[in-house]
């Protein structure tokens, strides 16, 4: 028997151990982006802040482990950039950047296209209550992340999704825009 093999099947039962706990790590931390934005949604934003506050406690942990695992981390680091940038729009009106959040840049353009939606579903919230100036307000932070984000083009062996999310984000906004405007004529 090969003395070296006993040392490489140790090193790799290392790796895998590893490896589950970056993907135990990423799915907690995408199911509490996804209620810290339910919640959002529902305007708790108390309880919002604390399971977001918590995403990032678990996104500071997940970038202890992942190194060399950070294709089954990205999808973590994308939601919670979704859930911070929505959280921050919605707060502050600032739309927080990849450096402030503390992730790579990829997972946070993701993560910014994505917010478009969650945008969208707040403008026809906004309409839906009557509330015009809240939902020209969401519709320029739409169309600032889809203005920004336009001119780029890579492949996507280098950022993944980008080019379908943009395609989606920009369909997203079309709608809405199309929304505010029937809701500007019905209010006339």
């Amino acid at each position: 028997m090969i003395k070296r093999i006993d040392d490489i099947e140790e090193e790799l039962i290392l790796m895998q151990k590893r490896k589950d706990k970056v993907l135990d790590i990423s799915r907690s931390l995408i199911r509490l982006a996804g209620k810290s934005i339910t919640f959002m949604h529902a305007r708790d934003m108390k309880k919002a802040k604390l399971l977001l506050g918590n995403t990032e406690e678990l996104v500071r942990k997940l970038q202890k482990e992942d190194k060399g695992f950070e294709y089954n981390s990205q999808q973590a680091y994308q939601e919670y950039a979704e859930a911070a940038v929505l959280y921050s729009i919605i707060n502050s009106g600032k739309i927080p950047t990849d450096k402030d959040l503390g992730i790579d840049s990829i997972s946070y353009m993701l993560g910014l296209l994505d917010t478009v939606g969650e945008l969208k579903r707040e403008i026809f919230e906004a309409l839906r209550k009557n509330d015009v100036k809240s939902a020209e307000s969401l519709f320029g932070f739409m169309s600032e992340i889809h203005d920004s984000m336009l001119p780029l083009r890579f492949s996507s062996s280098l950022v993944g999704d980008l080019r379908k999310k943009q395609d989606t984000a920009r369909i997203q906004l079309e709608n809405a825009s199309s929304e505010l405007l029937s809701f500007r004529k019905k209010s006339s």
